[in-house]
């Protein structure tokens, strides 16, 4: 059995997904910089990205953060800033969710011993 680590750096991915209310653009507008500014210096982060879903679909807003461990991620969960910041966003938002991923390895075999393999363009085939 062959495996591949997905990610060379395992990380925690923390994930909160949501839509702006129209009414509260602005006020999102004004909270997004301030947010990421006293998350980024007060949690101990390996990453931060803010992303727009392109479809206009929703959710509209992604936020990735990274946490070298889950002890980290906790501990951030559980600070002020984190907590204050999120009563701040919730108003604003339709569909607030969050997120924890752990990188999980994938095994490249057949599941069943039955003569097939895995084919050039990443398919279980025949021998």
């Amino acid at each position: 059995m062959v495996q591949f680590p997905m990610n060379s750096h395992e990380q925690y991915v923390y994930e909160v997904t949501y839509s702006v209310a129209d009414q509260f653009s602005e006020a999102h507008e004004t909270w997004l910089p301030k947010t990421t500014e006293q998350w980024i210096t007060t949690a101990k982060l390996d990453g931060f990205e803010s992303e727009q879903n392109v479809l206009g679909e929703s959710p509209e807003v992604r936020l990735r953060l990274t946490f070298e461990t889950f002890a980290q991620w906790t501990a951030f969960v559980e600070s002020d800033a984190y907590r204050d910041c999120l009563e701040q966003l919730q108003p604003m938002t339709e569909h607030l969710t969050t997120h924890l991923w752990e990188p999980t390895t994938i095994s490249l075999h057949s599941p069943a011993n039955d003569g097939t393999q895995l084919t050039a363009d990443g398919c279980w085939g025949d021998e």
